[in-house]
């Protein structure tokens, strides 16, 4: 595939680690690709683990796996919300059945063993993680990237460059897409920071222990 056709989307939720979503979206875009930042929301800020704000492009309940031909995962703790987010879960799911590249860094792991596609094939984590990706059915290893098939996996903020480079190294591999697609939207997301968002929670309903992150930008 030429890289200025591939459709890469990078997911987002409050706490996402700030080098894990932004490497990947500037090197990717560097590239030639159409990168997306996809979130439940449009009309919401979400917070890095420090605070760094990031609006998504799209919705990711707005999106068709057959659209995409990448879906990046970012770390932090993101990956917590982004699991309850059936959207989220389906996506992943869906371009990895049809055989797109699925990248996950970090505590990214977490989303795939809710999707179930990790039984069986080799993956790394942060080592917090290991064992829920054990028990998900993984052949577990440590390395500073892992690539099974259209799986990409890596552990930390500093393993972004051999990540990256294989995601890019995965993209330009695969079959070139057909000529008429649908369109995809064009990004509007930036890493311009103008402020700082505050992280804030608040219950699910009265007296109740399940609390989420949100944020004020």
């Amino acid at each position: 595939m030429r890289m200025h056709d591939a459709r890469v989307v990078v997911l987002v939720e409050n706490l996402y680690q700030e080098l894990e979503l932004w490497y990947p979206v500037l090197r990717l875009r560097e590239a030639g690709a159409r990168v997306l930042i996809a979130g439940p929301a449009t009309d919401a800020v979400y917070a890095s683990k420090t605070g760094y704000p990031a609006a998504a492009d799209v919705k990711v309940s707005d999106l068709a796996a057959e659209d995409v031909d990448a879906v990046v995962v970012p770390g932090g703790f993101s990956p917590e919300y982004l699991r309850r987010n059936p959207s989220a879960v389906e996506l992943v799911r869906e371009v990895d059945r049809r055989g797109g590249v699925v990248a996950a860094i970090c505590h990214a792991g977490w989303l795939l063993a809710t999707a179930g596609i990790v039984a069986g094939r080799r993956v790394t984590s942060v080592a917090a993680i290991k064992d829920d990706l054990i028990h998900a059915g993984a052949d577990y290893t440590v390395e500073p990237v892992v690539v099974d098939g259209n799986l990409v996996t890596s552990p930390l903020p500093d393993d972004l460059a051999v990540f990256v480079a294989a995601v890019i190294e995965r993209l330009e591999a695969a079959e070139q897409p057909a000529a008429d697609r649908r369109p995809f939207p064009a990004p509007t997301s930036s890493a311009v920071y103008t402020r700082g968002a505050v992280l804030k929670n608040r219950a699910a309903g009265p007296g109740s222990a399940n609390y989420r992150a949100y944020a004020v930008g």
